[in-house]
């Protein structure tokens, strides 16, 4: 049903396109004021395809609370709002005087303005990420996985001088000189696509602060702490220590406002050089501070994300199946661990601690790769869609000289 969906707005978008490009002509063959009609039907259907994303969020939202899908639909609905912004600030400004050919440019220049807009701020938190990175390896240490702030960096600024580099290279290849709709459609390509994955960067980061702050009601009967690698003494490493005091904060906000005890579920096997469980490493912690043991379930055997959550949930389920559960994780994890929740069926939700600020941005490039990793085909089918799209609004343009 969904992939019909899919199938039939992918069609829609296509057909009306279409609709554009010869009413488009129409106008420009036979000197009829079509410009403003086309403008206004233009900016309704973009307002329609986003309200519609809005609308998916929403019902997503409502449903899981957490999902990639959620980010793709957030991220789109900024890349459309660029256009529909660009549109009718035409319209508003020159709204009687408009031509076809002014419309046609405004479209396809909507993501090199946006591009060009915000090139400075990119710069910034390009530059940003790569200082954070060095800090955080001059800190913790150089791993491949604590590159990856350096190596956003890099892309970003990379990304914003694609065009360039790529107009450079095509001079070689005098062939393509006379083919100027190409040039001009790699133009168009490289910024909606660089403005695509800058708008999928916005609603991972908003995301993720949102999911971080959500504030869980007082009913839950379990918390489950999300493991991580422990010290070589069987101690708790600041980064686990933080999640578990983040559980321990919300047991006791619980208890002063609703009342009610809740159960803590600390998960987490052994690991090669550890000497004991995460579990167990966290069950110690936990009665040091004042924790009855009657209200500590271990879960020892997991190791990874996944069985944290499938694994401690099968231990709570044979206590009481109905039992209201949050986990508590370390706060740039929470987004991507009720991702991971809903796609083991365990209905939850999240609560998160602090991190250090050098480390954030790397972990935040954690999470946007693994969201598009995750939904990696519709990305792709929806840049496609975009690109064959701007392709013929380009060959369309320079054939009936509308640029």
């Amino acid at each position: 049903m969904k992939d019909k969906k899919r199938l039939y707005g992918i069609i829609s978008v296509i057909f009306f396109l279409l609709a554009i490009f010869i009413l488009a002509v129409i106008d420009k063959t036979n000197n009829i004021k079509l410009s403003l009609t086309i403008q206004i039907l233009l900016i309704i259907y973009l307002v329609r395809i986003t309200w519609g994303c809005i609308l998916y969020i929403k019902e997503q939202y409502i449903k899981k609370k957490y999902s990639y899908s959620i980010i793709m639909n957030l991220g789109l609905a900024i890349f459309l709002s660029i256009n529909i912004f660009r549109q009718i600030n035409l319209l508003i400004v020159d709204w009687d005087m408009v031509s076809i050919n002014d419309l046609y440019n405004n479209t396809l220049n909507s993501f090199s303005y946006f591009a060009y807009l915000f090139l400075p701020l990119l710069i910034i938190v390009a530059i940003y990420s790569i200082i954070t990175n060095i800090i955080l390896i001059i800190k913790e240490g150089f791993y491949l996985q604590n590159l990856l702030g350096i190596m956003f960096g890099i892309c970003i600024i990379l990304g914003a001088f694609a065009s360039q580099f790529v107009f450079e290279i095509i001079k070689h290849f005098e062939f393509l000189n006379s083919y100027q709709y190409i040039k001009k459609f790699i133009d168009v390509a490289l910024n909606s696509i660089l403005c695509y994955f800058y708008c999928i960067t916005l609603s991972t980061l908003y995301c993720n602060i949102m999911a971080a702050k959500h504030k869980p009601e007082f009913d839950k009967d379990f918390v489950i702490i999300l493991g991580s690698k422990i010290r070589k003494d069987g101690t708790l490493t600041p980064l686990l220590k933080g999640r578990v005091d983040k559980a321990l904060e919300f047991a006791k906000e619980q208890k002063e406002n609703a009342g009610k005890n809740i159960i803590f579920v600390p998960s987490g096997g052994k690991g090669n050089d550890e000497t004991i469980s995460e579990a167990e490493a966290m069950k110690n912690y936990l009665i040091s501070k004042e924790i009855d043991k009657d209200d500590i379930i271990i879960e020892n055997e997991s190791t990874n994300t996944a069985q944290n959550i499938k694994l401690s949930k099968d231990k709570i389920d044979e206590i009481n199946k109905n039992g209201k559960i949050i986990f508590s994780t370390t706060n740039y994890h929470v987004f991507r661990s009720g991702v991971i929740a809903c796609n083991e069926g365990v209905d939850c939700e999240g609560i998160g601690s602090n991190t250090k600020w050098y480390f954030y941005t790397n972990a935040l490039v954690r999470e946007f790769i693994a969201n598009l990793f995750s939904e990696r085909k519709r990305h792709i089918g929806l840049i496609a869609v975009i690109n064959v799209s701007m392709f013929v609004l380009v060959f369309i343009g320079y054939q009936y000289n509308l640029m």
